[in-house]
């Protein structure tokens, strides 16, 4: 009896046993077939593992480090001493660099935080800055770029600026403003730096004001866009001083008078030119007419005149005379000025000389009087 209960355990013990080996190798069995799962689905994807390796390396490579120029911005605080309250704060910085031409920008755009646009009540634009620093090497690269960005090359906005200066040697600067703001540009050798207000409702400066004239605009130190180029040119030298050297928008100012001279020679040289064009058409013209033989139906003496006020107070007065078959060494035109009882209040000579046989003179004056007239009128005193 004990013999058979012996036997009876071993068996049990022996069965167990073998249960055991048989779970093992299905258990290694599942393992096995597992890893080969997972090997299987590895060779279906060696081309997402490589595309996730090449982003990451794109990735890499697009990521860019801050530019030095954002350095050469002035801080907000900076702009608070300017103001003297917290009115400009930073909307966004943005930096490039195109290493191919070796062109570095950074732009940077200020928002006044005093205004909220309010699309039910105000329905007006908040007053923004937009401040973008240049650094170049090449001033032909520079200039190739600047056409690429702006539809008017540099020397053409320096040459229509409002005002222009130097704050020193190597460094030229021009303000313009419109109805709409301001933009303030200096370069230098190495950099140009320009500042640009929008600013419609003329809520930080009068730009609305007329470029000549008694109410012309006149520069001051609340004029953002000047104080703004002036403070990263102080960065840019580097030299604390650099404020006390020199004030932008009092260098701009002063050289109001040589910009006017610029413009009126400008505007005189335009009108001779105007006249010689008109004077060659004109004889042109006469000289058809005469090989035409129709010169006798022609309309002799003062014709096409007019004289016309602008805003300014300055009188425009411009005609043409038509002369006949005979030469004159001189016509003295006088032209009076009529109140609205036919009055004269100003009157006014000019003299026309050398008329050639069947020539027509144009003729092209100013005039300003302080007294409003109704009328004007011409007549030829000879």
């Amino acid at each position: 009896m004990k013999k058979i209960a012996t036997f009876s355990i071993l068996t049990i013990l022996l069965v167990l046993s073998i249960q055991q080996i048989s779970f093992g190798e299905e258990k290694e069995e599942r393992e096995e077939a597992v890893k080969e799962a997972h090997e299987v689905f590895k060779r279906d994807i060696p081309v997402n593992d490589e595309e996730v390796i090449e982003e990451a390396v794109e990735e890499k490579e697009v990521r860019k480090i801050p530019s030095k120029l954002m350095k050469l911005l002035p801080t907000e605080k900076e702009l608070e001493e300017i103001t003297l309250r917290t009115i400009w704060k930073y909307a966004d910085k943005q930096s490039n660099l195109d290493e191919e031409v070796s062109i570095e920008t950074t732009t940077a755009l200020l928002r006044d935080i005093t205004r909220v646009y309010d699309p039910i009540v105000n329905k007006y634009k908040v007053p923004t800055i937009l401040i973008e620093i240049i650094k170049y090497d090449d001033i032909y690269e520079f200039e190739y770029y600047w056409d690429e960005i702006s539809s008017a090359s540099i020397e053409d906005i320096f040459n229509n600026a409002y005002l222009i200066g130097s704050p020193s040697e190597n460094i030229d600067c021009m303000f313009n403003h419109s109805t709409e703001g301001a933009i303030t540009i200096c370069k230098t050798s190495e950099y140009v730096v320009q500042s640009i207000i929008f600013d419609k409702y003329q809520e930080h400066f009068s730009y609305n004001k007329l470029k000549v004239g008694p109410k012309k605009l006149l520069l001051t130190q609340d004029e953002m866009t000047t104080r703004i180029v002036q403070q990263v040119l102080k960065n840019i030298e580097n030299n604390k001083d650099a404020e006390k050297e020199y004030q932008l928008y009092k260098i701009l100012e002063s050289n109001r008078e040589i910009k006017e001279e610029q413009v009126k020679d400008n505007q005189k040289e335009e009108e001779e030119t105007r006249e010689m064009i008109n004077e060659n058409h004109m004889k042109q013209k006469q000289n058809e007419n005469k090989s035409l033989g129709i010169e006798k139906d022609k309309k002799y003496g003062i014709q096409n005149f007019s004289c016309i006020k602008d805003e300014f107070g300055l009188i425009t007065i411009s005609g043409q005379f038509n002369n006949n078959q005979i030469k004159k060494d001189k016509i003295i035109l006088e032209i009076l000025f009529l109140d609205y009882k036919q009055n004269i209040i100003f009157k006014n000579s000019a003299n026309l000389l050398n008329i050639e046989e069947y020539e027509t003179k144009r003729f092209l004056g100013n005039a300003k009087i302080d007294k409003t007239f109704a009328t004007c009128t011409i007549k030829v005193d000879n």
